[in-house]
C-alpha cells in the first residue's frame, strides 16, 4: 500500500495555530509551535513596553497567522501586514475573515508598501541556507514553497535587508520581534542592534533551547 506522504494540513486545507484554525496551501508555509512561541513572547513584551492600543506591522505573512493571531490576543492593536507575494493575499485574507478580524494587508517588498510608524514590527522571513535545502525533511523539500524557507547563500538575504529598513518605521518607544534561524543567533543580534543602537537586542531561545527569537527592546 502507498501512503500519502502530503502534510496532513496541506491535505486537509487547514492548520491550527494558537487555537486558532487557519487556511493553508501550496503558497503557504505549514505554521510551527516555534512561530507560536515568538508571538507568545511578543505579547508579553508589548503588554510590557507598550500601550493598550499598539500599531502592528507583520513583515512577510504569508497566511497571516502571525498577524491575525495578534490581533485576536491584543484586540485593541490596529494590525497591518505585507508580502511579496500576491498569491498569498488571498489566503490571508480569508483566514482574517474566518477569524472574524479586520487587518489591512498590502503586497510589496518588506517596507516597500509601508507609510507611517509602528510600535511593533515583527516578521518570520525565509532563513534557511541554500545549502541546507537538500537536508531538510521531504515532507518539507517535497510540498512547503521553498522561496519561503530559503534566504540566499547564508540564510540572511531578507534579515539583512529588514534590519537595513526597519528603523525608519518604528515610533521611539517600539518593539521589533524576529524569528531566526538556530545558527544565527548572534549575528542577527549584531546586524538588529547596529540598526537600533537606541534598542536593547537580546536572542532568546525556544522550547528546545536553541537560538530562535531576536527582539529589540526600549531601553527607557
Amino acid at each position: 500500500m502507498i501512503l500519502n506522504s502530503t502534510p496532513r494540513a496541506y491535505r486537509e486545507g487547514t492548520a491550527n495555530f494558537y487555537g486558532y484554525d487557519f487556511v493553508v496551501n501550496k503558497h503557504t508555509l505549514i505554521p510551527r509551535p516555534e512561530t507560536e512561541q515568538l508571538v507568545e513572547k511578543t505579547v508579553v513584551l508589548v503588554k510590557k513596553y507598550l500601550s493598550d492600543h499598539p500599531r502592528i506591522l507583520d513583515v512577510g505573512t504569508g497566511s497571516g497567522v502571525i498577524a491575525i493571531t495578534l490581533k485576536k490576543l491584543l484586540p485593541n492593536s490596529v494590525v497591518q501586514a505585507t508580502d511579496i507575494s500576491l498569491t498569498v493575499f488571498e489566503t490571508a485574507r480569508a483566514n482574517a475573515k474566518t477569524n472574524q478580524v479586520e487587518i489591512t494587508f498590502q503586497s510589496g517588498n518588506l517596507f516597500e508598501p509601508i507609510k507611517g510608524k509602528f510600535d511593533l514590527i515583527i516578521a518570520n522571513l525565509p532563513y534557511v541556507p541554500a545549502a541546507r535545502w537538500r537536508f531538510l525533511e521531504s515532507q518539507v523539500r517535497d510540498f512547503e514553497p521553498k522561496d519561503a524557507i530559503i534566504a540566499g547563500r547564508d540564510g540572511l538575504k531578507w534579515i539583512r535587508r529588514f534590519c537595513a529598513q526597519v528603523g525608519p518605521y518604528l515610533n521611539k518607544r517600539s518593539l521589533v520581534a524576529l524569528e531566526i534561524d538556530d545558527t544565527h543567533g548572534p549575528r542577527v543580534q549584531k546586524l538588529l542592534q547596529s540598526a537600533l543602537p537606541n534598542h536593547k537586542v537580546t536572542v532568546e531561545q525556544d522550547l528546545a533551547r536553541r537560538d530562535r527569537f531576536c527582539f529589540a527592546c526600549p531601553t527607557k
